[in-house]
């Protein structure tokens, strides 16, 4: 049976579910579209203002046709991001981090490299300079990704530190001593972010929870039903696959109102919807609280043989039921109507309902307590058909 599960506040991000993780991407390269293409345009305002590019050509331009490679590719798989996700959602996290800290570790050994050679000592302040900005502002933008809020600064920073550590000198101590601390704060000034973001994303979570649940039962409401069945139509037409839908109702509910009274009758539809959802065995079905004692249940890619299962085991699973209380053992059964199609331009949305909807009349009226399959109705020949055989005998 679909669920809407919400984790514990405060956990992080693995302990969140698929979908979480990917909008937490989706945001994190958002926050860090523009600057893409900074890394290009801070290396060549630094080389050439230094005039680096006269006595280290190779280095000047290699560097910066590199850091251009970097850049487009991450803008083709921001580009196609939701595509990625939608196909391979690993994949899309690995190349999406990957890519970032690859240009994260090129900017901190460059800046290394200006630390430990004396030939690049012209550009060696202004790289500085600006790996701690780029460790700090991004790693507080990208915080909301695990990987990168603890990955990035360290990608930046790590190569200057050992940089700066190899020239035994007291400034190059002090100063690798200070990346190490600037680092250590800034992972931590992330790690903030992060939480904030996922509280903020849980307590979301928590509300889009309520709005599709039904509070009594417990079970998705009415509106999340026909989200998922909007979403699964469409999957059904671009597949041409099978979709079901089966409308349940419990016999005779008013019955157990008027002899035992509405709380009694709370109950009885709580526990009839456990018993129902235990027949609702595969997570891709949706068992929903359709309104007053009517449930409907969703059923993508599966064979009418298979539909047939599926209602009469939940029929079963509600005969069973037998709920005790004060007033005394309250047995119930459930019709079910159900409508099987391969979804197509002839048919909308609404037709499925509608199926279902008569196939649960006939249901009724064929004794309650047991499964019809919805069946089209049989078109009468015209009379002077009819009577053509006749007349043909006279």
């Amino acid at each position: 049976m679909a669920s809407l599960p919400v984790s514990p506040p405060g956990a992080e991000a693995p302990e969140h579910s698929q979908q979480s993780r990917n909008q937490a991407l989706i945001d994190t390269t958002s926050r860090i579209m523009g600057a893409m293409y900074v890394y290009v345009a801070l290396w060549l305002v630094i080389t050439l203002v230094a005039g680096l590019q006269k006595a280290h050509p190779q280095l000047v331009w290699g560097t910066t046709a590199w850091l251009g490679v970097i850049a487009a590719t991450r803008a083709l798989v921001a580009h196609q991001l939701q595509n990625l996700l939608d196909h391979s959602p690993a994949l899309a996290h690995r190349l999406t981090v990957g890519l970032v800290l690859v240009n994260g570790l090129t900017w901190g050994l460059l800046t290394a490299a200006s630390v430990y050679l004396p030939s690049l000592e012209p550009i060696r302040t202004s790289m500085l300079l600006v790996s701690v900005g780029l460790s700090s502002g991004g790693t507080v933008a990208m915080a909301i990704n695990p990987t990168l809020k603890m990955w990035f600064p360290v990608s930046v920073i790590a190569p200057v530190a050992l940089a700066t550590a190899a020239h035994a000198t007291d400034g190059n101590f002090m100063l690798a001593s200070l990346m190490v601390i600037y680092t250590v704060y800034i992972m931590h000034a992330a790690r903030t972010v992060s939480q904030d973001y996922w509280r903020a994303q849980e307590a979301f979570r928590a509300l889009e929870h309520v709005s599709l649940t039904d509070p009594l039962t417990q079970v998705p409401n009415r509106l999340h039903f026909e989200r998922q069945y909007q979403t699964e139509w469409r999957r059904a037409c671009r597949l041409n696959t099978r979709l079901a839908v089966m409308i349940v109702d419990l016999d005779h509910f008013k019955h157990v109102n008027d002899e035992h009274g509405h709380p009694a009758g709370d109950i009885v539809l709580q526990e009839a919807a456990k018993a129902m959802g235990q027949a609702i065995m595969r997570p891709c079905d949706v068992l929903a609280r359709y309104g007053g004692e009517e449930f409907v249940v969703l059923l993508p890619d599966i064979t009418e043989e298979g539909v047939q299962v599926v209602a009469e085991r939940l029929r079963t699973q509600v005969e069973n039921l037998a709920i005790t209380l004060p007033s005394g053992v309250i047995r119930v059964t459930c019709s079910v109507g159900y409508a099987c199609v391969i979804p197509g331009h002839e048919l909308d949305t609404d037709d499925l309902i509608r199926q279902a909807d008569e196939a649960l009349y006939h249901a009724k009226v064929g004794g309650r307590n047991c499964s019809r399959r919805w069946a089209a109705p049989q078109t009468q020949p015209p009379q002077a058909q009819r009577d053509e055989p006749i007349n043909a005998l006279t």
